[in-house]
């Protein structure tokens, strides 16, 4: 039988090996995005937590003995007397709702594992004590704090620092020899009750023997049994052992006290509880010898174990004998079939579980995120590469169409000003000879800001047409299709641009144009006959009549005699001159200027835009890249974890089939922990034995059928 269970062992191992690094490697990774796979990490803690339990039984092959029973009921007692050491000072440490593995180990070593995974190691229990104390505290207000709420306390998502398991490992040679490993439960039907299905939701599924200790005293209390139905589901095998009291008196007739009655007969306590309490199924149990009754007085076989008394007495053969029936059980070919059956079972539902956490929907939409996350990143890519095409293009050459036009709109607005200034000048000439000012007075007071007028108006109008002109077309760049196309990609913006650029132009704010004069020798003013007398030069005669520069003041009549037809031919050609010569060089220059100051501008704003777009786009694609990075090693390690699943799955299914073990469907989610069946009209009990699910056990792996943790024995 060895040998087989070694063989089986060996291969289960071995297809399991990868898993336990996949899952610890996932939930690592998962921990990091908990935000987003926090309703996944509970289901997979889980699973590490029972996949644990399964490699430790087959790599070592071990038999795990589940003990449990009302508050002091003589559990850690139990404990003793199996392991033949006094072991209950470390198992009894919790008074705390978790389950207390002891085994055999060369060197003591104690450790804590706590719903989220985390597992803490002391090298001393005293240190483990302390632990458990200071959790004890904490997980009591945290629970008050969720009752106050009106919430129910679970605490894989009310409090996931709460220890779900305490691993006990001390040299016990007896657990060594028989490769057992003993699971202590808190007293049941204490006040902090919760998480129970968690916590043995291993040993439902491997279905395992279990041991019930109970007192005399509650017997045949009914509370004791309430629940106990519940295990008929769960184990393959049960025993009972009632501890009896061996000091326990009884008083006499005559007065004096004597040894009760279940000192000296425990044999008839069993039978009135056979006979007169069991009923349904646990009655149809022990009948199928499913369930087996052992009174023992635990106190005093532990005693002799411990003390190493050679003396053979009635408490020492009933342990024995209730030992025999176990240890019978474990070595036999019944309970070999069934820790091959439960193994594989677990296993494979264990492995399903795994690869459902893989692919859980809050990780097919993180999975989704990563894939809308790409397609972003590659289009932040395609528009960083746009905009540095943009960068490098010549912005200024595509103003080339603009300035053109607006030269020819520039020209058309000269004609037409420099034509209403020409008249206006000639109004002013034509009153000017009908007045007393002097030549000098008709340029600086009349024609300077007749033509300086006409500038500003001139200015506002290029400015106006240039303005109409940019908006018309499109900040009046003549962009390429090419270049066009790389703006769309880009995703960048002109419209506002020209119009921003065109705010911050200035407008002229003084004249361009040279002031208007006239020599006054240029106009040949009419000489007298005094002129002609005393032999004047026309210079002379110009000079005397207009003054120097002009500036001598002419009365009307004085005027009308001197300019005759030469000379106001020769005032005509001068206000030509000023017009032609002077009014249009200063406007093209003008426009010429506001062309190129706007076109550096837009090209500047361009360039200052496209530049504060890149770092923008440069910023978003690197925190992008840093998310996809961190949950690229999520969504891997979630592969990981599915190939490794499936793998084991078809590893494990292979073993299964050498076996002749047939499987029913694989489970669709990881539900992790689904709670009991509600209870129906039927006969108590009747529900919880599944018709598809195999009562019978694998090796030990035990559980109570409600879990309420209590004080230490």
């Amino acid at each position: 039988m060895k040998t087989e269970i070694s063989r089986f062992c060996g291969m289960c191992a071995q297809a399991l090996e990868p898993l336990p690094n996949a899952l610890d490697a996932a939930a690592k990774k998962f921990e990091s995005r908990a935000d987003a796979l926090g309703e996944v990490l509970t289901p997979l803690h889980e699973i590490r937590a029972h996949l644990r339990s399964l490699t430790d039984k087959v790599r070592d092959q071990q038999a795990y003995l589940l003990i449990f029973g009302p508050l002091k009921s003589g559990k850690s007692t139990l404990m003793n007397a199996i392991s033949g050491s006094y072991v209950s000072e470390v198992t009894s440490l919790p008074g705390y709702p978790c389950l207390v593995f002891v085994r055999n180990s060369e060197e003591p070593c104690f450790s804590t594992t706590r719903y989220n995974g985390r597992e803490s190691v002391f090298s001393d229990k005293s240190l483990l004590s302390e632990v458990v104390a200071d959790a004890h505290r904490t997980l009591v207000e945290q629970i008050r704090a969720a009752e106050s709420r009106g919430e129910t306390f679970d605490p894989r998502s009310s409090f996931p620092e709460a220890i779900r398991r305490i691993d006990i490992q001390l040299p016990v040679p007896r657990l060594a020899e028989s490769s057992t490993v003993l699971v202590d439960t808190p007293g049941l039907y204490s006040r902090m009750n919760f998480g129970y299905d968690v916590l043995t939701r291993e040993f439902r599924e491997s279905a395992a023997c279990a041991v019930f200790v109970v007192k005399t005293d509650n017997l045949f209390l009914e509370q004791v049994f309430a629940e106990f139905n519940q295990l008929l589901g769960l184990f393959s095998r049960i025993f009972i052992v009632v501890n009896l009291d061996a000091g326990k008196r009884d008083l006499a007739p005559d007065g004096t006290l004597r040894p009760s009655a279940e000192s000296e007969h425990p044999e008839r306590v069993i039978e009135a509880f056979t006979s007169l309490s069991m009923t349904g199924p646990l009655r149809d149990a022990y009948t199928a010898g499913r369930v087996r009754i052992h009174a023992v007085d635990l106190l005093g076989a532990a005693s002799e174990f411990i003390t190493g008394s050679a003396e053979p007495s009635r408490h020492r053969a009933a342990f024995d004998a209730f030992l025999q029936d176990l240890t019978d059980y474990l070595n036999s070919s019944d309970y070999t079939l069934e820790f091959v059956r439960d193994s594989l079972r677990q296993a494979r539902n264990l492995c399903g579980e795994a690869a459902a956490a893989a692919s859980h929907g809050a990780v097919g939409e993180l999975g989704r995120q990563q894939r809308e996350r790409k397609e972003t990143m590659a289009a932040l890519n395609a528009q960083i590469a746009a905009v540095d095409r943009l960068c490098a293009s010549d912005w200024g050459r595509m103003f080339h169409r603009l300035h053109e036009a607006h030269e020819r709109q520039v020209t058309e607005l000269i004609r037409i000003r420099a034509a209403a200034v020409r008249e206006e000048m000639r109004t002013a000439l034509h009153a000017w000879f009908e007045g007393g000012e002097s030549l000098a007075d008709l340029c600086a007071l009349h024609w300077n800001g007749l033509l300086v007028g006409a500038e500003l108006k001139l200015a506002d109008e290029i400015r106006s047409q240039f303005k109409a002109r940019v908006a018309e077309e499109n900040l009046g760049l003549e962009i390429p299709d090419s270049v066009r196309a790389e703006i769309q990609t880009a995703g960048f913006e002109l419209a506002d641009i020209g119009h921003g650029v065109l705010s911050k132009l200035k407008a002229p704010v003084g004249s361009a144009l040279p002031a208007a004069s006239i020599p006054a020798e240029s106009v040949p003013v009419r000489k007298t006959w005094v002129d002609w007398l005393l032999v004047r030069t026309q210079r002379r005669v110009c000079v005397r009549v207009l003054g120097p520069e002009g500036a001598s003041a002419l009365p009307a009549q004085e005027k009308t005699r001197r300019f005759h037809e030469p000379a106001r031919a020769a005032l005509d050609a001068h206000l030509e001159r000023i017009v032609s010569t002077g009014f249009p060089p200063a406007a093209e220059k003008y426009a010429a200027d506001h062309r190129l100051e706007y076109a550096r501008a837009v090209a500047a704003e361009i360039g200052r835009r496209l530049r504060a777009s890149r770092t923008a786009l440069a910023a978003e694609l690197a925190q992008l890249q840093k998310l996809a990075d961190a949950d690229g090693t999520v969504l891997a390690a979630a592969a990981e974890l599915e190939a490794v699943s499936l793998r084991a799955i078809e590893a494990i299914e292979e073993l299964a089939k050498a076996e002749g073990v047939v499987f029913g469907a694989l489970p669709t989610e990881a539900a992790a922990v689904l709670p009991p069946p509600e209870k129906t009209d039927e006969e108590p009990g009747s529900e919880l034995i599944p018709e598809a699910v195999p009562v019978a056990a694998v090796p030990p792996e035990l559980a109570p059928a409600q879990f309420e943790p209590g004080q230490p024995e």
